[in-house]
C-alpha cells in the first residue's frame, strides 16, 4: 500500500512557518502607513518590507549562498535608509527588521569566526540603522531605535547558540566517524589477518604434500582457493562500508554460532582443536555487540595460534556463560621458551585490537602464560549495559 503524500506546505514547514510570518508584519506594515497622509509614498514601506523578505527568502533555493544573501538584504536595507534621508519615505518596516534578524540567524550559522564578526557588524548597522535614521517615527524614533538594538543582541546570541550546536553536532559526527574507521580497520584485520594466515599456513602444507602426497595436492589447493576466496569477500564488504553503500553494512555472521564452523575450517580432521559451550548457547538470544565481540576474540587468538604457536599439540576453546557473564577462554600448548606466545610479541595489532573491543563493552582481557608451554586468552563480557 504506497504511503500518503504530505500536503506541500506540511513537508516545508519551516518555510510555510516564515512566509506567514512574513504576511502577518505585512498587515502590520501596511496598517501603521493608513495613518500617514502621504499619498501612495507612504505605501513604501510595505513595499520596501515585502522587497527585503523576498530577498531572504531566496536562501532557501537549492545551491544559493547564504552568505551573498545576507549581504545583498543589508546592503538594500542600508541604501534604502539613505533614501529614505532624502526622500523622507519609507518609514522602518517590521517585515524588513524580522527578515534582517532570520537571514543574520542563518548566516551565522555557515559562517566562520571571522565571517561571522562582519555578519554581526552588518546586522547592526542595517536593523539599529533603519529604526534611528527613518523617517516619519518621530517622537517614537527612540523607543523604535532601542527596541531594534534589543532585537539585534537577541538575534545575534540566538544564531550564535545554533552555531555553536552545529558546530558541537559536526565534531560528534566528526568523532563518529574516526571512531568507526577504527572499528572497520579492527574488523578489516579481524576477518581478513585471520583468512590470510589459513592462506599461509595451506600453502606451507601444500608445499609439504607436493613431495610426500602428490594426490593430496588438489585438496590443499582448494582450501588456499576458498580461503582467498573469504578474504576477497570480506574486503569487499569492508570497501562498501568504507563506501557509504550500507548494504555492504559488516561481515555478516560474526557471532557465537559461526565459531563452529571456524573451527572447522582451522582444523578439519577435528584432531587439535576441542570446541566447549554451554548447551544452547549458539541459540542464546545475547546483545549483539557481545556475540560479535565473543567471535572476534576466539577467531584473533587462533590466528595467533597459527603464526606463533604451531608445534601446539591441543587448543581447547570454552564459551560460557556465568554470573551474568559471557566467558570466552582459548588455551594452547604451542607456546615456545623463551619466544613470543601465541598472542602478543609479534602479534601485531591483534592484542591493542581485542582489548579496545572487550573495553568498549566494559568487560576485560587477560592473555598470557599460564604454566608450562600454557597460553591462555580469556575474555569476559557482561551480558548487560555494554552492547549496542
Amino acid at each position: 500500500m504506497p504511503r500518503p503524500t504530505l500536503p506541500r506546505f506540511v513537508r516545508h514547514a519551516g518555510l510555510t512557518a516564515e512566509v506567514l510570518a512574513y504576511v502577518v508584519w505585512l498587515l502590520v506594515d501596511g496598517v501603521a502607513t493608513l495613518g500617514v497622509d502621504r499619498g501612495w509614498p507612504s505605501f513604501a514601506t510595505p513595499v520596501v518590507g515585502a522587497l527585503i523578505a523576498a530577498v531572504v527568502l531566496l536562501r532557501r533555493r537549492d545551491g544559493v549562498d547564504v552568505l551573498r544573501v545576507a549581504a545583498l538584504a543589508y546592503g538594500l536595507s542600508v541604501l534604502i535608509t539613505l533614501g529614505s534621508l532624502v526622500a523622507g519615505v519609507p518609514s522602518m518596516a517590521f517585515t524588513e527588521q524580522l527578515a534582517l534578524a532570520v537571514v543574520t540567524v542563518a548566516a551565522l550559522r555557515r559562517a566562520g569566526d571571522r565571517t561571522a564578526l562582519a555578519v554581526c557588524g552588518a546586522a547592526v548597522i542595517a536593523l539599529v540603522g533603519s529604526a534611528a535614521f527613518r523617517a516619519d517615527l518621530g517622537t517614537a524614533r527612540s523607543a523604535f531605535t532601542m527596541l531594534s538594538a534589543l532585537g539585534w543582541g537577541a538575534t545575534i546570541a540566538v544564531g550564535l547558540v545554533i552555531r555553536e550546536n552545529e558546530a558541537r553536532r559536526r565534531n560528534q559526527l566528526a568523532d563518529a566517524r574516526s571512531a568507526e574507521r577504527m572499528d572497520l580497520a579492527r574488523e578489516l584485520h579481524d576477518v581478513v589477518a585471520h583468512q590470510v594466515t589459513g592462506i599461509v599456513v595451506a600453502a606451507q602444507a601444500a608445499a609439504v604434500v607436493a613431495r610426500t602426497s602428490p594426490e593430496e595436492v588438489d585438496k590443499a589447493l582448494l582450501a588456499i582457493e576458498n580461503a582467498g576466496g573469504e578474504a576477497l569477500t570480506a574486503m569487499r564488504r569492508m570497501v562498501g562500508v568504507l563506501r557509504g553503500q550500507e548494504e555492504g553494512a559488516r561481515t555478516p555472521g560474526a557471532d557465537l554460532a559461526d565459531v563452529a564452523e571456524m573451527v572447522r575450517r582451522f582444523d578439519p580432521e577435528a584432531r587439535l582443536v576441542r570446541l566447549e559451550t554451554d548447551p544452547g548457547l549458539e541459540h542464546a538470544v545475547l546483545p549483539a555487540g557481545v556475540a560479535a565481540t565473543g567471535f572476534r576474540v576466539v577467531q584473533e587468538a587462533m590466528t595467533n595460534v597459527r603464526r606463533h604457536a604451531p608445534a601446539a599439540s591441543a587448543v581447547e576453546i570454552e564459551i560460557r556463560i556465568r554470573d551474568e557473564m559471557l566467558v570466552v577462554g582459548v588455551r594452547n600448548d604451542g607456546v615456545r621458551t623463551g619466544g613470543p606466545g601465541a598472542i602478543g610479541g609479534e602479534s601485531g595489532f591483534g592484542l591493542a585490537g581485542m582489548s579496545e573491543r572487550v573495553a568498549a563493552l566494559d568487560g576485560t582481557l587477560h592473555a598470557g602464560p599460564t604454566g608450562p608451554g600454557i597460553w591462555t586468552v580469556t575474555a569476559r563480557l557482561p551480558l548487560t549495559g555494554g552492547a549496542a
